[in-house]
């Protein structure tokens, strides 16, 4: 059985081709992190946080107009 959180995850990662991942909190729940992997070893490196996989998605789509 997978877990939804990884699932969420990797779902994001075919739809987007980001690389994502997720920070655990003790509080709160997870941190869901995007950044474009050409931008892997940039410095600073641009990075997307958000509270859920839908707003992770949101922004995502913002980022990817630009």
């Amino acid at each position: 059985m997978t877990n939804p959180i990884d699932e969420a995850s990797a779902q994001l990662g075919r739809d987007w081709r980001w690389e994502i991942w997720i920070v655990p909190r003790a509080v709160g729940g997870p941190v869901w992190c995007a950044r474009r992997r050409a931008d892997r070893d940039a410095i600073p490196a641009r990075v997307l946080n958000a509270d859920s996989p839908k707003h992770l998605a949101e922004y995502l789509e913002e980022a990817s107009s630009r």
